[in-house]
């Protein structure tokens, strides 16, 4: 059993057997191959020998220049050769990033070594490849021969469209049909190269992932030499080598798949738990990760489950403030991702067969791939409820599982976003898709009251989102209508109606003076105060004012001022700034928002602006 089915407080959860039919829900660790992983150094296997072998966990792997481009690939096998790249021109030589696990061999480049003459091994690649400008176009992986682009090389390479029956692993002239995604992903590929019996031609057996896909018997006299080139591509965007070894002799399938699983565990991040979305027949092709297998499993909450209603969202700015005097301050931002985001993600109506596929879900996020060395494990890829962005980025806290009837389970997930900018231009978590808020033009038309546009300027102060409060109309706007226009169509105040119940709390800000054997004095503190701090509500709104009312607030991202009219009795126009905000999504059509308003003294003026939309000109 696994750590991480162990870890869990599920039952009945195994790891991924192809003789084993499984049903819509169920639960499967993958780990490509069962049993365990073996270092290709480990001697205790009795295996003919390791040939050679090259990987990038060291920095003394590699030689470079000054550059650090690489000179020299360490053979890690003692006394045996290296791979070089000599030539004086430093383009060829490839750039090693010793913060990743791999060496990316770029176009034009490559790296050459002789004495690898095999007649019989087993060699083991773990690479990742960029696609090719075409897909008729082939990647080079290895060759095998005499010498550099010898008549009779033997190569390995990849081609064809990143799909079932396209993409192709071909050995010399000879293609085979991939059986998982070949492209922007680390794959394993295995070759068996059979010594000759006593009659009949040697064979190689070529493994992708663990599975045979193919067995080559009239390869290439260059496979039994032994000048090794690694890549060579003009076309190509680069290949990411991870590892490289061989065994001499042909390895059984048990030790091949000790190796192979290695080379999992160390390099994919596709591993762990599978949810099946339909029941799954008995097939090693319906693997979790093969081309078949990924219309069956999955690992995206998404293909499960469905937000239900009652989901809500609360945002607060983590802002500084530096105060002045005289209620006079200001709130400084205190980083790019200022804006704290809090979910709570609903799920009713379970069945117990979901509901545990879910709890599993929850409990096994931590095991996520790291993000990088400094900001922890991946969170959640999620589509969020309305108005909030799809595929957004979610940390996962905490779960209230509760069963009110037979075979019915709701569950409730606290959730947090971390790494929304408030740099970005089309939004934090209302974002400008071109379908619910769209870039204003001259051609656009179909407004409606509560639209809302982002019109792009050259002039900083007139760029920005704006809210349509004029008539239902399905035609263009004409020039002096537009959000700019001398009588536009268009706001950028806080135009939004409070419900008929508010209130507005006030404190004046005094000082109080008490000496001893004396009566208080009360003095005023400074020039503004009376400095407002109320709550507003927004209840059983549309979606379409919602999604207008959280852009707006989204916009200003916590901290920048605005505009608001006062309602009843004081109906003063005052700058304010909105540091936190709560929605919640009752039912279709139905929302209610609250937000925090807080008044800023003094004009705000604009001296200083940093342009967050760049554009592309070449």
């Amino acid at each position: 059993m696994s750590y991480i089915i162990s870890g869990l407080n599920i039952q009945n959860i195994s790891e991924y057997d192809s003789s084993q039919q499984y049903l819509q829900y169920d639960i499967v660790d993958f780990q490509l191959a069962t049993g365990r992983s073996v270092y290709p150094s480990y001697t205790g296997l009795g295996n003919t020998g390791l040939a050679f072998w090259f990987n990038n966990d060291l920095l003394e792997e590699f030689e470079t220049d000054s550059n650090f481009l690489v000179t020299g690939w360490i053979n890690k096998v003692p006394l045996s050769e290296n791979l070089i790249q000599e030539d004086s021109d430093s383009t060829k030589r490839p750039f090693i990033d010793f913060n990743e696990n791999y060496i990316n061999i770029g176009p034009n480049q490559l790296l050459t070594g002789s004495g690898f003459n095999l007649s019989s091994q087993t060699l083991f690649l773990c690479f990742n490849a960029a696609s090719s400008a075409s897909n008729s176009d082939s990647v080079n992986l290895l060759q095998i021969d005499k010498e550099l682009n010898f008549s009779n090389s033997g190569y390995l390479k990849i081609s064809g469209e990143d799909k079932l029956g396209s993409a192709k692993i071909w050995l010399d002239d000879s293609g085979y049909n991939a059986r998982c995604s070949i492209y922007n992903t680390p794959n394993i590929i295995t070759l068996v190269q059979n010594p000759a019996p006593s009659s009949g031609p040697t064979n190689i057996k070529i493994r992708q992932n663990g599975f045979e896909i193919g067995q080559y018997n009239t390869f290439y006299s260059g496979w039994m030499s032994g000048f090794l080139s690694l890549s060579g591509n003009s076309n190509s965007q680069g290949v990411q080598y991870y590892d490289l070894f061989s065994f001499s002799g042909a390895l059984d399938e048990t030790e091949i798949n000790y190796y192979e699983k290695y080379l999992f565990e160390k390099y994919f991040t596709n591993g762990g738990l599978y949810f099946a979305k339909q029941n799954i027949p008995v097939s090693e092709a319906f693997s979790p990760i093969t081309y078949t297998g990924k219309s069956y499993w999955t690992q995206d909450i998404d293909d499960l489950f469905s937000l239900n209603y009652g989901s809500s969202a609360s945002f607060s700015a983590k802002l500084s403030a530096l105060n002045f005097g005289d209620g006079y301050k200001t709130n400084i931002s205190r980083n790019i991702n200022s804006l704290n985001a809090s979910f709570s993600l609903e799920y009713d109506g379970l069945t117990d067969r979901q509901a545990k596929a879910l709890i599993a879900f929850f409990e096994n996020t931590p095991e996520a791939p790291v993000k990088s060395l400094y900001e922890g494990y991946r969170g959640v890829n999620i589509n969020l409820f309305s108005p909030y962005k799809q595929n957004a980025e979610l940390y996962f806290l905490d779960i209230n599982h509760s069963t009110p009837y037979n075979n019915i389970n709701k569950v409730s997930i606290a959730a947090e976003s971390l790494f929304e900018s408030n740099l970005n231009y089309k939004g934090m978590f209302v974002e400008l898709d071109e379908k619910n808020i769209r870039t204003y033009s001259d051609t656009l038309s179909n407004f409606v009251y509560n639209d809302v546009v982002y019109f792009d300027s050259s002039d900083f102060n007139k760029r920005g989102y704006y809210f349509y409060t004029g008539a239902d109309t399905s035609f263009r706007l004409s020039p002096i209508n537009n959000p700019t226009g001398a009588n536009s169509y268009f706001t950028k105040d806080f135009y939004f109606k409070t419900d008929i119940d508010y209130a507005v709390n006030e404190k004046i800000r005094i000082v109080a003076n008490e000496l001893n054997g004396s009566t208080k004095q009360y003095v005023k503190d400074g020039i503004n105060y009376n400095v407002l701090e109320f709550d507003l509500s927004f209840s059983n709104r549309s979606n379409k004012e919602a999604l207008a009312i959280l852009k707006y607030l989204d916009d200003k991202a916590g901290f920048k001022t605005f505009n608001y009219t006062l309602p009843q009795p004081y109906n003063k126009t005052i700058t304010v700034y909105c540091p936190e905000w709560n929605h919640a999504y009752n039912f279709y059509n139905n929302n209610t928002i609250s937000a925090k308003f807080i008044e800023f003294k003094g004009s705000p003026v604009l001296e200083t602006q940093f342009n967050t939309k760049i554009n592309f000109v070449a």
